[in-house]
C-alpha cells in the first residue's frame, strides 16, 4: 500500500515537470491559480495565483491558502491589503521581517499596510496552518517569487511526498 502511494505520487510529480509544451507553472500568471503546491521565498506554499499590485489590493484567506498567493509590485513599495477570511476557521497574516501579525475570525475582514522587499521576495504565512501550504509572498515585480527563486526547482508539483527524489 505504502509502495502504491509512492509510485503514485512519483509519477504524478514526474508527470508534471516532464512536458516542455505545458505551462506547468503558475508563478508569473494572473488570476486565481489553484495549481497546486510550490516552493515560494523558501516555504511551501498552496499556489493560488500571482497579482501585481499598485496600492491596494484584496488578499482572501481560505481554508487552506492565501488568494493571491504572490502579491508583486514595485521594490520599496508600501501595498494596503484587505484581508478576507472566506474560510471556516481562524486564520492569520504573518511577516515576520515587517513584525506584522493580524488574526481574522471567519467572515471577518482586516486591512494591513506591507513593503514589498527591495530585492526578491519576503514570505507570509498563516500561523495556524503554515504546515498545511498556508503562505504566500510579497516579491518584487519582474523578479518573480515562484519557481524562479533560487533553491525552488522551477516546477509547481507537489514532490514532497517522494523524500529525496529529485525527477531526474
Amino acid at each position: 500500500m505504502i509502495v502504491a502511494l509512492a509510485f503514485a505520487a512519483f509519477a504524478v510529480a514526474g508527470c508534471g515537470s516532464s512536458s516542455s509544451s505545458s505551462s506547468g507553472t503558475t508563478s508569473e500568471s494572473s488570476g486565481t491559480g489553484g495549481g497546486g503546491q510550490k516552493t515560494i521565498a523558501g516555504v511551501n506554499a498552496n499556489d493560488h495565483g500571482t497579482k501585481t499590485v499598485s496600492k491596494e489590493t484584496e488578499v482572501e484567506l481560505d481554508d487552506y491558502y492565501f488568494e493571491p498567493t504572490v502579491i508583486q509590485g514595485k521594490a520599496g513599495q508600501k501595498v494596503t491589503l484587505e484581508l478576507k477570511n472566506e474560510g471556516k476557521v481562524e486564520h492569520s497574516f504573518v511577516i515576520d521581517s515587517q513584525n506584522i501579525d493580524q488574526t481574522i475570525q471567519p467572515g471577518e475582514d482586516a486591512k494591513v499596510t506591507v513593503t514589498i522587499p527591495a530585492s526578491g521576495a519576503v514570505s507570509f504565512y498563516c500561523k495556524f496552518h503554515k504546515s498545511e501550504g498556508m503562505a504566500g509572498a510579497l516579491a518584487v515585480e519582474g523578479q518573480g517569487a515562484g519557481g524562479s527563486m533560487p533553491g525552488s526547482g522551477g516546477t509547481t508539483t507537489n514532490n514532497t511526498t517522494t523524500g529525496s527524489y529529485k525527477g531526474y
